[in-house]
């Protein structure tokens, strides 16, 4: 029996038919629920710090606040272990129960000790804990008013079919964006927290603190820049939306660029199809895919090859128009994105201009078709899966008659991957997958995303979904990005890379990065892309440019090399530029040294070193070594991640391991026995 007034059968069915495709569903609600663990996790930082100990507190209140941190961190280790779209409504109200409890904890505890505000003006160490105190009641405040802004668009998205919700009236699209303007109120209640909280840290006079104390105001500092990030996307949030789904009865056009990264490129790949769609009201109401060739997509006129700034060293070509479209050197996908906009745009392509661009290579491409499974490849008789796509597509490029018809072929499976995904909608479990699958092809740079209007790249950004390259000024940073130049075998070259720094007494810092190059045969003879006879020379060429802080010193290189190497500076950063050969089934040791300045950075008494190393697009993860070595003297104050090992000979050491699937800050804090480093 119905309860009362219970939709009908028919009257559930006219909803579910209005609502917007499960893929989309699943997508903002993904898009969310990183939004949610990114605030969390920022306010678990800053109660961290006032846990360990930083902040003195009396033990009553001290002991509150660890058992409300305790509580949340239970929540969120629970709730962490789940990908981002296997998140619910009760996850979501188990984290915001516990917040809420810590900002309480908080608030009562600053109450608690407010008897030492009276004496904190005669001691700047105590009184820049009270003032820290304030921050962090007002940071975990401003996370509470987001997630409660939040939370009538998180009820849509997480149970959209709740009853309570009318989504027969509206498409969830356009009801996410009035659901966001439902909450601007509080969006706008964190901005006066932050704004506050800022003027609260800027009010700590930095120079009376000592190297602890300044530790945590700096951390609370970065955790107060974050969370206005996080604030000012979602106060843009309904417009930003509107732009990108095409909402309110307009379309929204977007390039797709497939990249090879069996032939890897500095950010990402060859690109050997590309693709258009076209987005209206959250809905995907058209689309094609087309192979990358001579005059696909059209070329701009050759006049405009004038406009382009193509570096000395890089390639050269025939057609200089097509550097813009195929021949990037940019290590920064938004930088090769933007040239490929504007090849696409100027040659009055499909759908042309376009909002943006989304840009997928193989790792990216097999890791969603592995969630499909299955695809039958209509007009070829071929299903394809993880287990045969490189294989049939090798094949049908060694073996096809014709004008390059393995891009054909990859251009008809894209083709009906897409139209496999919009079947799948009311598969919940499987576009779970699928959705799975998109966004660890986002974290590790196998998906990029580009789009014309500088908000939405913002919040892309924020996300770690741009590619961007980080600038290298006031750190220490360091990637490799590799150019092959003539075949497609990067699946079987092995890259490692250790890098050595070496800090001295004036704060200065050696570097030394090797990179090892392994192109072995038990790998590379049954890889489908290596064969000298259809896929380019067997041997392995790369145009390995290593990107360091700006202003470093090159000392020496390996003489392996077959052009030295060249030394250019951009506006963030050095470029070291090598020509490098990797004989088939044999390895080479690449190396270079250098030293670079103004890295290490005075922090109260103490001083700091941080280093940056980034991934480069469309590489698979490969190990990284770093050893640090701290100056004669110096004592370790704080470090992190953790290190690997730590050794105390003449100089203290300390050495990280890691897979670099994703980019990797390391901040290493430490004292100095004099004044000066």
């Amino acid at each position: 029996m119905l309860a009362p007034n219970a939709p009908t059968r028919d009257q559930r069915n006219r909803r579910r038919k209005k609502r917007s495709p499960k893929w989309v569903r699943q997508t903002r609600r993904g898009l969310a629920n990183i939004r949610i663990l990114t605030v969390l996790m920022i306010v678990i930082a800053i109660v961290a710090v006032v846990v360990v100990g930083t902040l003195v507190v009396t033990a009553d209140a001290q002991t509150k606040v660890q058992a409300a941190y305790s509580n949340l961190t239970r929540v969120l280790n629970d709730v962490s272990g789940k990908r981002g779209n296997e998140l619910t409504l009760t996850d979501f109200n188990r984290l915001q129960e516990s917040i809420n409890e810590l900002a309480g904890t908080l608030w009562a505890s600053r109450e608690q000790v407010g008897f030492l505000r009276s004496i904190s003006q005669a001691n700047p160490e105590l009184q820049s804990t009270m003032i820290s105190l304030d921050v962090s009641v007002e940071l975990a405040h401003a996370a509470k008013d987001i997630l409660n802004g939040l939370q009538p668009a998180l009820f849509l998205l997480f149970n959209g079919e709740s009853a309570e919700i009318d989504v027969a009236q509206l498409s969830s699209g356009e009801r996410t964006v009035e659901l966001l303007n439902l909450g601007r109120g509080q969006f706008a209640n964190a901005q006066q927290r932050l704004i506050y909280a800022q003027s609260l840290l800027d009010s700590i006079d930095l120079d009376l603190l000592s190297g602890e104390s300044l530790l945590a105001v700096e951390q609370l500092r970065g955790y107060s820049q974050q969370l206005d990030q996080v604030n000012n996307i979602l106060l843009q949030m309904p417009e930003l939306l509107e732009t990108a789904f095409g909402l309110g009865n307009s379309d929204s056009n977007y390039l797709i660029l497939s990249q090879n990264n069996d032939e890897i490129r500095p950010s990402g790949g060859f690109i050997s199809t590309f693709g258009w769609l076209t987005v209206r009201n959250a809905r995907i109401t058209d689309y094609n895919y087309r192979p990358s060739g001579s005059g696909e997509p059209n070329p701009p006129p050759e006049s405009f090859a004038s406009q382009l700034a193509v570096p000395s060293w890089w390639i050269r070509s025939q057609q200089p128009i097509y550097m813009a479209w195929d021949g990037s050197w940019y290590a920064d996908f938004p930088s090769t994105a933007r040239m490929a906009v504007w090849f696409y745009n100027n040659g009055n392509n499909p759908r042309s201009p376009v909002d943006g661009v989304l840009a997928i290579d193989i790792d990216g491409f097999l890791a969603i078709l592995n969630a499909l499974g299955d695809v039958e490849v209509p007009g070829y008789g071929v299903t394809v899966n993880t287990n045969n796509f490189r294989n049939v597509v090798y094949d049908i490029r060694a073996y096809s008659i014709g004008l390059e018809p393995h891009k054909v072929f990859v251009a008809a499976v894209y083709r009906a991957i897409f139209e496999r995904w919009q079947q799948i909608e009311d598969d919940p479990e499987l576009s779970s997958r699928v959705l799975g699958a998109a966004l660890g092809a986002l974290q590790e740079k196998h998906l990029m995303l580009y789009f014309a209007d500088e908000r939405l790249n913002e919040a892309v950004r924020l996300l770690g979904w741009a590619g961007e390259q980080q600038s290298g000024i006031g750190h220490d940073y360091l990637m490799i990005a590799d150019a092959n130049l003539g075949n497609k075998s990067n699946h079987s070259v092995l890259r490692q890379v250790t890098y050595d720094a070496d800090i001295q007494s004036d704060g200065s810092v050696n570097g030394r990065a090797t990179i090892l190059y392994d192109y072995p045969e038990r790998l590379a003879a049954n890889d489908p892309a290596v064969n000298e006879e259809y896929h380019g020379q067997r041997d392995y060429f790369t145009m390995q440019q290593v990107f360091v802080p700006i202003g470093s010193q090159l000392n020496s290189t390996s003489d392996n090399s077959l052009r030295a190497a060249e030394v250019y500076t951009t506006p963030t950063h050095t470029d070291f530029v090598s020509l490098i050969l990797v004989p088939y089934n044999l390895s080479e040791r690449y190396q270079l040294n250098y030293t670079t300045s103004n890295v290490v950075e005075p922090f109260g008494t103490n001083w700091r070193y941080r280093l940056l190393i980034q991934k480069q697009p469309g590489t698979r993860a490969e190990p990284v070594n770093v050893q640090i070595t701290l100056p004669s003297g110096a004592r370790l104050i704080e470090v992190s991640p953790i290190p690997a090992a730590q050794y105390q000979l003449e100089r203290q050491l300390l050495e990280f391991q890691f897979e670099l699937s994703t980019d990797v800050w390391i901040e290493v804090v430490y004292a100095m026995p004099e004044a000066n480093p």
